[in-house]
This record gives structure tokens, C-alpha cells and sequence, in this order.
């Protein structure tokens, strides 16, 4: 919407049509909407590329980052959404233009102060994956009753499962099912610990790929 502030036509500021008019510089400005015409920059170009790379990745795991990366979002004042984002496009991007991918072993989908627990590993099962974990690790900031939150990636189909809840840190396993399915998948797993009052959270461990 534009606003007179006197005079005739210079006085509007704001839009009108295809033109917005602004001050800059104590100067009153206007200038038309529209599409770019110049030829974009590689550097443009292979921005273009991660924000499209980070924005299809984030889509289907929205629910798993709102818990995973809510605690940072209060510590920075900044949406979860867009802490989970510029950390894993400057994180988790590997390749030159206009080869850029995702390099799932350094993406995060939990990010917080909880220390990382050691000797985490995943396994294949008939009804899923089963995630381990050493018990006897101890640290400050961690307790038995912490919660375990998984996560399978399907990069193919950017499809995930994914468990919130899936048990706590004092039984050193959990499991997170899988509906059977006719071609194997290839998928990227994680795991993330929360406390049970969910203010605090470790950042999430890459457990490797399994095909399942």
C-alpha cells in the first residue's frame, strides 16, 4: 500500500502496481518490479542450488526439526526452521555447481548442548532398525531417563520414518519399525537424546547407511 506524505505524485511511498517508491539515502526512490533480465552469477546460481537442495530436504522431517532444533531457535531468538537451514546449507552441502548435494553424514537434525553419546550403532531387522547405544557413558548434562529420537532418510524418494519417543537412554536400544516393502531402500539414520523435559537436546548422530 502507498502513503502520501505531501506533495503530488513523489510524495507516495510504498507500492503502486509494478513500482515501489522508498526513501534512500534522504532521497525519494522508485523503481519497477519485476524479473531479473541480467544473466545470473555462478555464485547466484549455485545459491539457487542449495537453498532448493536445503528447502526439498527439510520438507518431509519438519515435525523431527520443530523438537530437534527448537531449543537453539530460543538461544539465537531465530525460527527452528531457520537455524535447522542455514546450518546444513553451510554444513551439509558437498560438490561444485552444478553438482552440489546433500553429504548426509554432516547434516543435523537435532542441534543442542547435550554431550554426544559414543559407540551408537544401527542394525537391520525383520520389523525395522534397531539403534545401540553404550549405557555406561556418563557426562554431565545427560540422565538415564533422557528420551531417544530416530530417524530414517530415504534420499530417493525423500521420504522419512522417523520416532520421537522411541524409549530412553538408560535401555541402550531402541527400535524404530519399518513397513515392508517390495525393492530394498537405501537409508541415511540418525538418532538424537532429549531430556524428558525436553530442555535439552543433543545434536544428532549419523549412524551410517542401511539398506533395508
Amino acid at each position: 500500500m502507498a502513503t502520501f506524505s505531501g506533495g503530488l505524485n513523489d510524495g507516495f511511498r510504498g507500492r503502486v502496481g509494478n513500482t515501489v517508491t522508498y526513501m534512500l539515502n534522504g532521497k525519494l526512490v522508485k523503481r519497477t518490479i519485476g524479473l531479473r533480465t541480467d544473466k545470473p552469477t555462478v555464485p547466484v546460481l549455485q545459491s539457487r542450488q542449495v537453498t532448493a537442495l536445503i528447502t526439498a530436504f527439510l520438507k518431509p522431517v519438519k515435525e523431527f526439526i520443530t523438537i530437534g532444533f527448537e531449543l537453539a531457535g530460543r538461544v539465537n531468538l531465530k525460527n527452528y526452521y531457520n537455524i535447522a537451514s542455514s546450518y546444513n546449507r553451510v554444513n551439509a552441502i558437498s560438490g561444485i555447481y552444478p553438482e552440489q548435494q546433500i553429504d548426509f553424514a554432516k547434516v543435523l537434525f537435532s542441534q543442542g548442548q547435550m554431550p554426544l553419546t559414543p559407540n551408537v550403532f544401527v542394525s537391520r531387522t525383520e520389523n525395522g532398525l534397531t539403534f545401540n547405544w553404550d549405557v555406561n557413558f556418563t557426562a554431565a548434562g545427560i540422565k538415564g531417563n533422557d528420551q531417544v529420537m530416530l530417524m530414517a532418510y530415504d534420499p530417493k524418494r525423500r521420504g522419512t520414518v522417523f520416532q520421537l519417543n522411541a524409549g530412553r537412554r538408560n535401555e541402550g536400544i531402541a527400535h524404530l519399525s519399518m513397513r515392508k516393502r517390495k525393492k530394498p531402500l537405501l537409508l541415511e539414520t540418525y538418532i538424537s537424546f532429549i531430556s524428558e523435559n525436553r530442555k535439552c537436546v543433543s545434536n544428532s548422530i549419523y549412524t551410517g547407511q542401511v539398506i533395508w
